[in-house]
């Protein structure tokens, strides 16, 4: 039976670096594809767009595992984390799309870049993980900064900063489970199962919503959202699953400075004073908590083992 583990264990600069590219890589392609579903939500309606975009990104999807040879290295161990992974994706992806198409690109962006920091919240309480004060510090701030993002309260605050939430806590069982998945699961497998899922619930979905002719415009949009998803769902993977998590994810936060480029130059939106202060807080207190569990990790490997030899 194989042991699960995440892939802390024997990293090394190599590893690392592949896990830091493809982190970079997955947040230039994921808030590409988040921008151009956000303009062609001003055509067409949510389970509408999820389930053409998703369509078109599982034959590419598809293809790429079946040229691969993805499909032919399926283990048979791993299933039930699989199936809680896509569980994650499927209700992160409606939720947060849903909280997108009425929210600003870099306030729904920012929202979702507090999960480290739920992280830390849920390896504490569930998996008997020791966070010391230091770190439940950094979870308070984390969590402050998220409510001046969405100012619960105000005028901007409604049901869809309530989505974006609810996403979030989604996206973390998502990224938990792909860093206890089967080192032999092809991360194309991993990328077309949650494809397929999202698109058929999207598809189910969509009969409850009236169709809507898509325009050529539209098309263009989520035919290239498809392409750029395609890469992303296959590159965040890579990098959850390459390198010491506390070296591969502060490279998320990435994904906020181009969101709120896009925002700026597309729709002419900034994230007001009290929303800066809140994604300069999650951030900070995000890269703080992974500073911390680095100086544990290392720590760790310093102990001496249990026969006495360092």
């Amino acid at each position: 039976m194989s042991t699960l583990s995440g892939p802390a264990a024997g990293t090394t600069a190599q590893e690392n670096l592949r896990g830091i590219l493809s982190m970079l890589a997955a947040m230039l392609l994921f808030i590409t594809n988040d921008m151009l579903v956000k303009l062609a939500s001003e055509q067409l309606p949510t389970m509408q767009i999820i389930f053409l975009r998703g369509s078109m990104a599982l034959v590419l999807v598809v293809a790429a595992a079946y040229a691969t040879g993805a499909l032919d290295r399926i283990p048979r161990s791993g299933g039930r984390m699989l199936g809680l992974r896509t569980i994650g994706e499927i209700g992160s992806t409606l939720f947060y799309l849903t909280a997108l198409f009425h929210m600003p690109i870099a306030n729904a962006t920012a929202i979702l870049q507090a999960m480290p920091i739920v992280m830390t919240l849920v390896s504490a309480l569930f998996l008997g993980e020791i966070v010391r004060w230091r770190r439940w510090v950094a979870v308070v701030v984390g969590f402050l900064g998220m409510l001046l993002v969405v100012q619960p309260g105000t005028d901007g605050f409604d049901i869809y900063a309530v989505l974006a939430i609810i996403s979030l806590g989604f996206a973390v069982l998502r990224d938990f489970c792909s860093r206890y998945l089967p080192a032999e699961m092809p991360s194309l497998f991993v990328s077309m199962v949650a494809m397929a899922a999202v698109t058929t619930v999207g598809g189910a979905l969509m009969l409850m919503e009236p169709w809507q002719p898509v325009s050529l415009e539209a098309w263009i949009y989520l035919a290239a959202a498809a392409v750029f998803l395609s890469g992303a769902f296959f590159f965040i993977i890579e990098a959850m699953r390459h390198g010491e998590v506390s070296v591969v994810t502060p490279f998320r936060y990435s994904i906020l400075l181009i969101a709120i480029a896009y925002g700026y130059l597309i729709w002419g939106n900034l994230p007001d004073l009290l929303a800066t202060v809140g994604i300069v807080l999650i951030v900070g207190s995000g890269l703080y908590v992974f500073y911390r569990e680095r100086q544990v990790h290392r720590a760790a490997r310093r102990q001496p083992d249990a026969d006495g030899r360092p």
